[in-house]
């Protein structure tokens, strides 16, 4: 499927933020608010008390044990509404995803406008390539493939969303001494990987097991190491 260049997200339906909590306790929460805050400060010109948000959320999600939390501005109405529901763990199960070109990508704040990444017919996401089939990102996940025996995810170039949990296992994968890159990845290099996997807030690392018309991938080693040592962290 290839979008309309014309067809962008509408800002003024607002932003929005997705969160994990485990345990009754909201997973890597500073982070999240502080990225939510500057999305309303760049686009809508709103100042955020990041503490006072913070301590909203913790106090909705009290109580929950496992949960999702959805934290969205709406620059309509100038107000939050945070929406918080009890799921079950999320398990290691593999994905697959479906091509989706979008030039120039969705930016680097996550839009309450779905429209680009919704409706991946019988797969469980999309994946956001650029008209030069340069891959860009998942609707729900940031991308890492396995490569050569190193580990490449696209740069935070402006049109992908910088992931709080890409940025947690960019670190941990240094910290183990695992060479990493993070730059230009190809369709054809994805396609060439010996693994492939996503990070998001609330299902952390998970394997991808394929992409149509693109290729088919194994769970890795890498992959499952790198989600339980996430879980452990």
């Amino acid at each position: 499927m290839v979008v309309d260049p014309q067809d962008r997200p509408d800002p003024g339906l607002g932003v929005f933020d997705t969160l994990l909590v485990r345990d009754g306790r909201p997973v890597d929460l500073d982070a999240h608010v502080d990225r939510l805050a500057r999305s309303v400060l760049a686009l809508y010109d709103v100042s955020v008390e990041a503490d006072a948000l913070a301590e909203r959320i913790a106090a909705d999600s009290h109580g929950l044990g496992t949960a999702r939390v959805r934290t969205s501005y709406d620059p309509r109405s100038a107000e939050w509404e945070i929406e918080a529901l009890r799921i079950d763990e999320p398990g290691p199960e593999p994905r697959r995803l479906v091509v989706r070109r979008v030039d120039g990508g969705l930016g680097s704040h996550k839009w309450s406008d779905r429209r680009l990444v919704s409706e991946p017919g019988d797969a469980d996401d999309v994946l956001l390539v650029d008209a030069a089939e340069v891959v860009l990102e998942c609707g729900t996940a940031n991308v890492f493939a396995v490569v050569d025996s190193g580990v490449v995810t696209p740069a935070l170039d402006g049109r992908i969303l910088p992931g709080t949990v890409r940025a947690r296992v960019l670190a941990l994968l240094a910290a183990e001494g695992t060479p990493l890159a993070e730059r230009r990845l190809s369709l054809a290099e994805l396609a060439a990987a010996t693994e492939v996997f996503g990070t998001s807030s609330v299902r952390g690392v998970h394997p991808v097991a394929g992409c149509r018309d693109v290729a088919e991938w194994p769970v890795g080693e890498l992959t499952l190491r790198t989600r339980e040592r996430l879980r452990a962290g």
